[in-house]
């Protein structure tokens, strides 16, 4: 027999009910499992998947099994939820959109490989087709491959918006502990806005580990030097000399008291011009000569003044914050290797507008669906939302820069995998920030807030 063992991952299971989920604020478990694969005398292979503690050596300690399933000739023949699940667990366990799910399918598939390296034997599951079928099956697929003729999976009524990759979630380094503030970013799939009223719905946001069935998955990276925020409001010069006010009084009144608010407004633009009749002859003497002779500023030149603009400076529209980061991600092995081209694909993918849109045929292309956006949040000691660094809201990514050479030189190993890379992304909220969102429940009257 062979066995292969995967690489612990942190994967958070909501107990939430559903609608909880959705809206990413049920409670959560933040847990480690390992997926153990083993090829059978009878040359079936089982599944077991462990929840336990991850310490600082990658390895999983007080491990608790919690599901095993086995397969043989690309089919099930067992799968058994472990009585040590919990109702959390066992809830993911049956979705199979869910991080649990898809984490135990990419452990399964690390754990293969490393299971079909040690196996003498490739016949018992190895590369061939049937091992292929047997892996697709295990990891909790149909077994079906869609690239083969008349094998393919049924597809949806709807084909021409295909369900958006789910990605397990990640971390870099592998060495982050649960002691370390941390940063992370989760991929939503993108939430539209109703019409309500005279405005828009709310988009509630995504808290810490949240998300539900709109997550893709996060990835966690330590906190970076330079991190900051920039709030700020559109503010705008705007004049209005004394003939526009006037004007403006006599419409006003015009439009909310009728005919008394017009004779009332003109009543009084004719009594201010009595009071000051010499200082109205010269305004407009003035500006009468300034247009005969196509000439401007004659009054500053000859009395040295000028008509009151009344310059004021007025709110005119709130504004996106934008945000920037930069990360140098370099491998210390290959697992920590793979896992940053994983790191650098989920970036690039989520920020990717997706086609689709018609209802098949001709009219597939007609649209383009928006990119995933994205939940970004500062963790303190990687549990809490932080207090003393400024939250975002959910936020588009505008840009993502990956420089392959930070160094300035070519250097690989031997497999090809860049020996250092650095990403730079820029990100912009896609609400403003109002004085209402300092008030939320959620925000203790300690923290910064937004």
């Amino acid at each position: 027999m062979a066995s292969a063992t995967s690489k612990p991952a942190k994967v958070s299971v909501y107990k939430g009910n559903a609608q909880q989920r959705r809206s990413g604020k049920g409670a959560r478990d933040v847990n480690y499992y390992v997926t153990e694969v083993t090829t059978l005398g009878d040359g079936s292979i089982k599944r077991e998947t462990y929840r336990g503690d991850s310490t600082k050596d990658g390895s999983l300690v007080n491990k608790v099994l919690i599901q095993e399933a086995t397969v043989k000739d690309g089919k099930e023949t067992s799968n058994t939820v472990s009585s040590n699940a919990t109702a959390a667990e066992k809830k993911a366990l049956s979705d199979p959109r869910s991080q649990l799910k898809n984490s135990i399918k990419q452990q399964t598939d690390d754990a293969n490989k490393t299971r079909i390296k040690n196996e003498a034997d490739a016949a018992a599951g190895g590369l061939t087709d049937a091992g292929k079928k047997n892996q697709e099956v295990l990891g909790g697929g149909s077994g079906n491959n869609a690239n083969d003729e008349d094998q393919g999976d049924s597809q949806d009524a709807d084909s021409t918006f295909p369900e958006t990759r789910v990605f397990e979630d990640m971390q870099y380094p592998e060495s982050i502990s649960d002691g370390q503030d941390v940063i992370t970013f989760t991929a939503l799939s993108y939430s539209v806005k109703q019409l309500s009223g005279f405005t828009f719905g709310e988009r509630p946001r995504v808290t810490s580990g949240g998300g539900g069935s709109r997550s893709k998955g996060t990835v966690t990276l330590p906190i970076q030097s330079g991190i900051k925020d920039q709030n700020a409001a559109g503010w705008g010069e705007e004049t209005m000399d004394p003939g526009q006010i006037a004007a403006a009084g006599i419409a006003l009144n015009t439009i909310f008291n009728g005919s008394d608010g017009f004779s009332k407004s003109l009543k009084g633009v004719a009594d201010q011009i009595k009071g000051d009749t010499a200082a109205f002859e010269t305004a407009v003497g003035t500006k009468f000569a300034e247009s005969a002779a196509q000439v401007k500023g004659l009054l500053s030149r000859t009395q040295g003044k000028i008509i009151n603009p009344n310059l004021e400076l007025l709110f005119q529209k709130p504004t996106l914050r934008p945000f920037s980061f930069q990360f140098r991600m370099s491998a210390r092995n290959a697992n920590e290797a793979k896992q940053i081209i994983r790191i650098i694909r989920f970036f690039k993918q989520n920020m990717a507008p997706q086609k689709g849109g018609g209802s098949g045929g001709e009219s597939a292309n007609l649209f383009l669906k928006a990119p995933n956006t994205f939940q970004v949040h500062y963790l303190h000691r990687g549990k809490d939302e932080h207090k003393f660094i400024g939250r975002l809201k959910e936020c588009a990514m505008t840009s993502f820069e990956v420089d392959y050479t930070p160094d300035g030189n070519y250097s690989t190993y031997e497999d090809g995998i860049m020996t250092s890379y650095t990403i730079s992304m820029s990100l912009k909220e896609l609400e403003p920030i109002f004085y209402e969102d300092y008030d939320d429940s959620d925000i203790p009257t300690d923290a910064i807030g937004y």
